[in-house]
């Protein structure tokens, strides 16, 4: 008898640590969106074009980024699908917005 509650245990437990890991890795996708938005927010109102394919580049996969401009600044909004184990896709997001840097403009 004690095999069996040993299994399941077992079982039980590897089926919370994968979910705990999967729960961790949600939340460095999501800091990297975080990030992603930010720099591409920066460097758009900065008006450097080569560090926005850089930022864009470090961006979850499958992620989407939309740059969107007004009198004032630069708004982006990073949004990327994410798996925790075999459920349906979460989908993460993150925005940031810059003012444009004094001689840069819409």
């Amino acid at each position: 008898m004690v095999t069996v509650e040993l299994a399941i245990g077992v079982v039980a437990a590897t089926l919370v640590a994968a979910f705990l890991a999967s729960l961790t890795l949600l939340g460095v996708a999501q800091a990297a969106c975080a990030e992603t938005a930010s720099q591409v927010a920066r460097q758009t109102a900065r008006g450097d074009d080569e560090a926005v394919r850089e930022a864009k580049g470090k961006a979850p996969a499958g992620a989407v980024v939309e740059a969107s401009s007004d009198g004032r600044g630069v708004s982006v909004r990073v949004t990327a699908p994410f798996r925790v184990l075999s459920l349906p896709p979460v989908e993460l997001s993150a925005a940031a917005w810059a003012a444009y840097e004094p001689g840069i403009g819409p």
